[in-house]
């Protein structure tokens, strides 16, 4: 029952940071339009999380009735949400946009390729794979970039805590007497909600900066 309670604990606040999230980039009049379709994309990534997380704190903490869509969208999120948050993470820092039909081709072909790793098993490692040069290629572009300061050093720590939760925390055993599964959930919860507030800020900087070049044009 302690195992389950904890359980139910780490998905609800993880819940609770990708909703933030969800509503960060939900916020996308103040957006310059360059970012509006990178703003969708991260906006379904953390969705699919919270979804997944809602389910698994039902699951844990009230019945095992909700395994069945909890595992279904733990999947969703898992392959999906790291490709259309971390791309439109090196979008935006590089001011750059995909079209809606660009995006729809991404999601497209990563459920194929997902599909084909199962059938090998090898979908856990693509899964890190992936995870791991998402992170390698935003902190590349970021350090690169212009972003200011404030939103560079949140998506920066962001990624630090992506990177500590899914690549050296992970999701099996215990450490110190916590499973591991619930500082997992607690890192990936810290990077959602760092992630989306520099994205928010960057995104809303950029507007307002196109705008006052506008009036002083």
């Amino acid at each position: 029952m302690q195992t389950m309670s904890s359980l139910a604990i780490s998905d609800a606040v993880l819940a609770f940071a990708c909703l933030f999230a969800v509503f960060l980039m939900a916020q996308q009049k103040s957006f310059a339009n360059v970012h509006r379709f990178s703003a969708t994309a991260a906006l379904l990534g953390f969705l699919l999380m919270a979804l997944a997380s809602i389910t698994g704190s039902l699951r844990y903490g009230i019945s095992s009735a909700w395994s069945g869509p909890h595992e279904m969208l733990v999947n969703a999120a898992m392959f999906l949400a790291p490709p259309l948050t971390g791309i439109a993470t090196c979008l935006g820092v590089s001011v750059s946009s995909w079209s809606r039909a660009a995006w729809g081709r991404l999601i497209l072909g990563v459920c194929v390729v997902y599909e084909v790793c199962r059938w090998y098993g090898l979908d856990i490692i693509y899964r890190d794979l992936q995870i791991a040069v998402l992170l390698i290629v935003a902190s590349f572009l970021l350090l690169r970039s212009s972003v200011e300061s404030g939103p560079k050093w949140l998506i920066i720590a962001s990624v630090t805590s992506y990177f500590t939760g899914a690549l050296i925390i992970g999701t099996e055993g215990t450490l110190a007497g916590y499973l591991r599964l619930d500082l997992f959930r607690y890192l990936i919860g810290l990077g959602n909600l760092l992630l989306s507030s520099g994205l928010y800020l960057v995104f809303k900087n950029r507007y307002q900066n196109d705008n006052d070049k506008q009036l002083s044009a």
